[in-house]
């Protein structure tokens, strides 16, 4: 928006405001004008808006600690003593008004007085007298927290300050004038662009946190101090598709760097390439050095939101939970900046991820924090589920849940799932005498009763009620062959304290990449 396009009334109102602001509040005064002018732009009632009435807060304040409050009633403190009452001369007396006295007389009353006693109180006429005798040119001749004394010094030094107060702010002062928030004549941006506020720098959109910090209302804020990045941000001149990750040790040229084309070309050549060799080495060497491009680059749109959604599903599938992590965290401040994606999939990562690595105090703050439109989608709703069962040692349910997992989210539960399966032995093996292990391998989730017992042996578990053996007439012993796994019987009660012991294998979380 041109400055020329601002109405007159609102030059006239941002003007009067920031004349009024001073050093103690200039700062709430400048932010609160920039929300109210941004909501107003947004809203579109800029030039509909009587500005005249609008009042600023931050103004309202500094006038409620500078009006006047009228002085609370005097009291007499020579009526009441502890002593012999002083005497005064009656020349001392500055607060003695002779015409007062005369009306006071002529109006019926008494022409003489009568002195008082010492320990007398003022009585309700008396108080009235003397509230008539103050009237403002009388001084006391005892300094009170309500009454100030005002020589002509004093009045000519708040006289001064006024005027000062009341002079229009030039264009250093403050806020920098009106020109710096509407711009000058030559400019012609909006407030929807890098340039919403003319003259001033680090401009950037941010969305408030709905729930996850995933969505919500629009903020637009504005910086001075900030400098302004984009005269400095490089733009890549490299051709190259393919280029393997060196860490930065010095600034980075634009010869070495890949603008934005290119770097989609880069993109799609490597998921072809994934698919067909599944070489994780080098899928992982070439997007995180596409991942550095877009930093040095500072290019942050749904192109980078789609390289590090794919990056951390690829190191999910290759086992790599401390890359995904990373990915998952610049995944998160790229969807509160409001850049499309696949925020729920993600966030029903995180939720897994949390449980996998113990992270209470997170998990509770991201549980806080959750909509209900979150919480209704699909993903979200099996991580919320897989917490539950978690938390109520639920082990049947928390399988039957691993065997359905949506989306990618059985990958991030491999790696803690034999966690779960030594702690769901343990209760087995305390509420049980004996199980078929056929039965521990369809309740615990393992694909064959191989699998089954090679993670018993692994944990000195694999305990199994004995076959008898059948003698000849000869009284000897046959040699005793073992029975197939699918007919054989875990032995629970001899098998408890091996699964109590394995337990204590996982008190320990590798936390692989751990950043947020």
């Amino acid at each position: 928006m041109s400055s020329s396009a601002w109405p007159p009334e609102l030059k006239a109102w941002v003007q009067q405001c920031l004349s009024k602001a001073t050093a103690s509040n200039k700062d709430a005064v400048n932010s609160e004008l920039k929300q109210i002018l941004f909501r107003a732009h947004a809203d579109g009632t800029i030039k509909t808006t009587d500005w005249s009435k609008v009042e600023l807060a931050s103004l309202k304040a500094q006038a409620q600690r500078t009006t006047h409050v009228p002085l609370p009633p005097r009291i007499n403190i020579t009526t009441t003593s502890f002593g012999p009452k002083p005497i005064v001369p009656p020349q001392a007396s500055t607060s003695f008004n002779p015409s007062t006295y005369l009306s006071s007389s002529a109006a019926g009353g008494p022409s003489t007085t009568t002195p008082a006693p010492a320990l007398a109180i003022t009585t309700s006429s008396e108080k009235k007298k003397k509230k008539k005798k103050n009237d403002g040119s009388a001084k006391s001749s005892f300094p009170t927290p309500y009454h100030f004394t005002s020589s002509t010094e004093e009045q000519e030094a708040l006289a001064r300050r006024a005027a000062r107060f009341q002079k229009p702010a030039e264009t250093s002062s403050i806020a920098g004038g009106v020109d710096r928030w509407f711009g000058g004549g030559d400019s012609d941006e909006s407030l929807n662009g890098i340039g919403m506020v003319p003259g001033q720098v680090g401009k950037r959109k941010m969305r408030g946190k709905g729930g996850l910090g995933y969505s919500g209302e629009e903020v637009m804020e504005v910086d001075p101090n900030v400098i302004d990045w984009d005269k400095h941000t490089i733009r890549g001149t490299c051709t190259k598709l393919e280029k393997s990750y060196l860490r930065l040790t010095s600034e980075p040229k634009p010869a070495d760097v890949r603008p934005l084309h290119i770097l989609q070309q880069t993109l799609q050549l490597l998921k072809r390439k994934w698919k067909e060799d599944h070489n994780y080495a080098y899928a992982l060497d070439q997007f995180k050095s596409m991942r550095q491009d877009l930093t040095v680059q500072r290019i942050k749109n749904d192109f980078t939101v789609e390289v590090y959604e794919i990056h951390a599903r690829i190191a999910l599938e290759a086992k790599d939970l401390g890359e995904y992590n990373q990915c998952q965290t610049m995944l998160r401040q790229l969807y509160e900046l409001g850049i499309k994606g696949h925020p729920q999939e993600f966030l029903s990562y995180r939720i897994i991820y949390l449980l996998h690595t113990r992270n209470r105090s997170d998990m509770a703050t991201l549980l806080a924090q959750l909509t209900q439109t979150e919480k209704s989608d699909r993903g979200v709703k099996h991580a919320l589920d897989v917490h539950a069962a978690l938390a109520t040692s639920n082990y049947a349910r928390f399988f039957k849940l691993f065997t359905s997992a949506p989306n990618m989210s059985g990958y991030i539960m491999d790696h803690f799932v034999e966690r779960e399966r030594i702690a769901a032995l343990a209760i087995m093996s305390k509420g049980y005498m004996t199980l078929s292990l056929t039965y521990v391998t369809t309740t615990l989730a393992f694909d064959t009763e191989e699998e089954t017992d090679a993670f018993l042996q692994a944990h000195d578990a694999a305990i199994y009620v004995p076959i008898s053996a059948s003698t000849t007439n000869n009284n000897h012993w046959k040699p005793i062959r073992l029975p197939p796994l699918h007919e054989r019987t875990w032995d629970c009660r001899k098998a408890h304290a091996a699964c109590a012991t394995g337990i204590g294998k996982y008190r320990v979380v590798d936390l692989k990449g751990q950043v947020d």
